[in-house]
């Protein structure tokens, strides 16, 4: 008798969400510039860009913009006046967002990049069912359901 076992075989995560501080940076001014890098972080990344929205600021020539993907999503906050720039890169499928880094690097031409990854959701087994990722260091800030 074959008895399915209890814990699938875990092979893909859902999504992988990369959050990156960049700090003596340059180059962080320019609406256009900003965009074209961001589209070459998708690019480079595998995903497909949906949209993009970038609004420039005047007082003091940041930028703060937003590239929805068919594989979620990639946004930037620069502060030029402190060389930091911040980004958000969540992509789910076969888009892989930390092959944004050497983009972003190009770009920005940083001193120091500080990169924090999630693994979101959890995993897809090879027979397609989903096993749930549960941290037990996390409690939930509000509870819905």
């Amino acid at each position: 008798m074959n008895i399915p076992s209890s814990k699938p075989e875990l092979v893909n995560p859902l999504g992988q969400h990369i959050i990156v501080d960049i700090f003596d940076a340059s180059n962080l001014i320019g609406e256009k510039h900003i965009e074209q890098m961001m589209i070459d972080c998708a690019n480079a990344a595998n995903a497909t860009i949906l949209k993009t929205h970038l609004h420039p600021f005047e007082t003091n020539g940041g930028v703060s913009g937003m590239i929805i993907l068919a594989e979620s999503h990639i946004s930037i906050h620069t502060w030029p006046e402190y060389n930091f720039a911040a980004m958000d890169i969540f992509m789910c499928g076969d888009a892989q967002p930390e092959l944004c880094l050497p983009v972003i690097e190009q770009y920005l031409q940083p001193g120091k990049v500080v990169v924090n990854s999630l693994t979101r959701g959890g995993s897809v087994s090879t027979t397609g069912d989903f096993q749930p990722l549960l941290h037990n260091q996390f409690q939930p800030t509000l509870q819905t359901a």
